[in-house]
């Protein structure tokens, strides 16, 4: 049995790939019988999620605005003037066999986990960017703590790409997993009666997302299928602005749910006649398309590096220029009315789903752990 800390700013109430894969991997890990905690900020009180007794707490999360330049989404930023000496004695108080670091070369909690905690130290990469790649301006300041990282894991050639030739070292592409147990076919749906087909959108209300290009290849689809309904799930803030962005005439067969409790998500994705994600770039994997796959519902999602890590055009998905709207429209249309396509992309999406079983991935990092330990002398 291992101890295996994970640190990350982003983790639960906050929504987001990161969260998912922290959460999920560290489950799946304990199945295997290793004692995982998980090192995160403190959010503002929620009612929809309490930790267990594995998440410790430190600082203050700040959500910081999506800029233009800067990748184009929310940051999570961890800070309180008193968080370095917190991470310095929660390493005082605890001991680790491995230390997980997500994301740790900037000025946030995973760097003080870098710099006060212990060898070895695994650092995963999750991210590939839209405008600035700050890896450029970062490595002026954290290259010298890169040395402290034995081995660092991307979760595509996508996420390595964007940081090896900033920090050069030993890398492994490990992908992200999915649920297969929690997102599956079976199961309840939710009690909502919108009218047939309903296309569904899962996502930050945010730039990068992408949320208005669907809206406005929606206009051509409802021309086409009059009873077609989008349906958008996600907080954020650009959520009033996006609602406003729905003309009159579609306000009745557009409908925005909001935040929907993780428990209840999958519910959504089943339920739905076709999954979309026109998110812009900045994408290094797509937890979110292994979702819908798992839960046996079509995927039509942008043509961006990212999305072709999980997705092969025409066999489990289809990738299409999102930009272009009338394009965009009879990507979806494609799959909404031709019943031989959709069935083989429901089929090769779940063997795509139960490749990727968070069991098998936290297997990989596992091995991954012990050949780190075999390396320094550890085991």
């Amino acid at each position: 049995m291992l101890r295996i800390l994970q640190v990350s700013d982003a983790y639960y109430p906050f929504p987001g790939g990161v969260t998912e894969h922290l959460h999920h991997l560290t489950l799946s890990l304990r199945a295997r019988g290793h004692e995982v905690h998980i090192l995160t900020g403190r959010y503002p009180r929620t009612t929809h999620w309490q930790d267990p007794p594995w998440v410790h707490r430190v600082g203050k999360v700040h959500i910081l605005p999506a800029l233009p330049f800067l990748n184009a989404t929310q940051l999570t930023l961890t800070f309180t003037p008193s968080l370095p000496s917190e991470v310095r004695a929660f390493f005082r108080d605890h001991s680790y066999d491995i230390v997980h670091t997500h994301g740790p070369f900037a000025f946030n909690l995973p760097f003080l986990a870098l710099h006060y905690g212990p060898k070895p130290q695994v650092a995963t990469f999750h991210t590939a960017f839209v405008g600035l790649n700050w890896n450029r301006v970062g490595k002026l300041v954290f290259r010298f703590w890169s040395k402290k990282v034995h081995t660092f894991i991307a979760v595509s050639r996508v996420a390595q790409d964007a940081m090896e030739p900033h920090y050069p070292g030993r890398y492994v592409v490990i992908p992200n997993g999915v649920d297969i147990h929690r997102f599956s076919p079976e199961g309840p749906r939710p009690k909502e009666d919108f009218s047939r087909p309903v296309i569904l959108f899962v996502g930050r209300m945010e730039p990068r997302k992408g949320f208005p290009l669907i809206l406005r290849a929606f206009r051509e689809i409802k021309r086409r299928i009059s009873s077609a309904t989008l349906v958008a799930i996600g907080t954020g803030r650009h959520l009033e602005t996006y609602q406003r962005l729905v003309p009159s005439h579609l306000k009745d067969s557009v409908h925005f749910l909001g935040f929907v409790e993780p428990e209840r998500l999958p519910q959504y994705y089943r339920w739905a006649d076709i999954y979309t994600s026109p998110a812009i770039g900045g994408e290094t994997f797509g937890i979110v398309l292994l979702e819908a796959m798992a839960c046996g519902t079509p995927v039509v999602a942008s043509d961006i590096p990212g999305y072709r890590q999980v997705i092969h055009h025409g066999q489990n998905g289809l990738l299409v220029n999102v930009q272009d709207s009338h394009a965009y429209a009879e990507a979806v249309l494609q799959v909404l009315e031709d019943p031989q396509l959709k069935h083989r992309l429901v089929e090769e999406g779940l063997k795509t789903a139960r490749a990727h079983a968070w069991e098998r991935i936290a297997e990989k990092v596992e091995s991954l752990y012990f050949q780190i330990l075999e390396a320094s002398g550890r085991v």
